[in-house]
C-alpha cells in the first residue's frame, strides 16, 4: 500500500500497464462498481486473456506498474546480453529465487532470471517448476517487449531468443 503523502500512479484510457500476476494489459477506462454499498472506481484493464478490474484507490506500485520505457528495456537487454550467473545446485534455493522474482515483478529481475534459467537449461536440465517458471517469465517479457517496441510477438520472441543464444526456444510461447 502507498505510504501517506506518496503519489499513486494514475493511468489513463489507452495506457499500457503490467500487472504483477496477469502481465501486460491496456487500460480501457475507469468504471464505478458498487461493492459493499459503496461505489468504487476501478481501472478496466484488458489483458491478452482476460479483463481485470483493479481498484483505483488501491494501486500501490507493487501490483500494477507502467509499461517499461525504452530506457528500461535497454537496461534489460543489456542484462540479457551479459554472461549468466551460475545458479545454486540446491533446487530449494532456486525455487525461492523464482518466487522472489515473481513477487518483485521488475523488468530487470525478470530479465536476469530468464537469462540465468536459460543458461542453466542449456548446461543442465531444469526441473518442472523451473521450466514452467521460465516459460511464464519469457511469455511476460516477450509480451512487454512486443508492446514497448511496437513489434509482433513473434519478432520480440525472436529477438529475445537471439540475445539468450537459446537453441531450444519454448514451443508454447
Amino acid at each position: 500500500m502507498a505510504k501517506a503523502g506518496e503519489k499513486l500512479p494514475q493511468f489513463s484510457k489507452g495506457d499500457w500497464i503490467v500487472h504483477l500476476h496477469h502481465g501486460v494489459g491496456q487500460v480501457r477506462g475507469v468504471v464505478r462498481r458498487r461493492i459493499g454499498g459503496e461505489k468504487t472506481p476501478y481501472y478496466r484493464v484488458r489483458t491478452r486473456d482476460s479483463v481485470l478490474f483493479v481498484p483505483v484507490n488501491e494501486i500501490d506500485g507493487e501490483r500494477l506498474r507502467p509499461l517499461a520505457s525504452q530506457r528500461e528495456f535497454a537496461r534489460a537487454q543489456k542484462i540479457l546480453k551479459q554472461p549468466a550467473e551460475e545458479m545454486s545446485d540446491d533446487h530449494t534455493e532456486r525455487k525461492r529465487l523464482i518466487r522472489e522474482v515473481k513477487a518483485d515483478g521488475s523488468l530487470e529481475s525478470i530479465a536476469r532470471l530468464v537469462r540465468d534459467l536459460t543458461a542453466r537449461r542449456i548446461a543442465k536440465k531444469l526441473n518442472n517448476t523451473e521450466e514452467r517458471a521460465l516459460r511464464q517469465l519469457k511469455r511476460r517479457l516477450v509480451r512487454e517487449w512486443s508492446v514497448c517496441r511496437e513489434l509482433s510477438v513473434e519478432e520480440a520472441r525472436g529477438e529475445l531468443n537471439m540475445l539468450l543464444h537459446d537453441p531450444t526456444p519454448d514451443e508454447d510461447e
